[in-house]
């Protein structure tokens, strides 16, 4: 009998983060990383950092269209540091 998803460590949670903000994870999947983050602040805060960069990216994107150069190396940027959350 089983008591809920199986609890996920900081690297585990962070490994889902983007998935996460892009609905990209099983239901399962979705509620560990959703557990983890109701119980680490630390996590919790890394999550709405890139939950509000990513809505600032979509509304700027939209808003001025932004040259196709400059989206790629911003997103390759995001994955370069995505082994490198900030401290905290």
């Amino acid at each position: 009998m089983s008591s809920g998803p199986k609890p996920l460590d900081c690297h585990q949670a962070a490994e889902h983060l983007y998935e996460l903000l892009d609905r990209e994870l099983t239901p399962e999947l979705e509620a560990a990383v959703r557990a983890h983050l109701d119980d680490c602040k630390h996590c919790f805060s890394v999550y709405e950092y890139e939950r509000a960069f990513k809505r600032f990216l979509e509304a700027r994107t939209r808003t001025r269209g932004a040259p196709e150069h400059l989206k790629r190396r911003i997103f390759e940027q995001l994955f370069l540091d995505e082994d490198h959350p900030p401290a905290g």
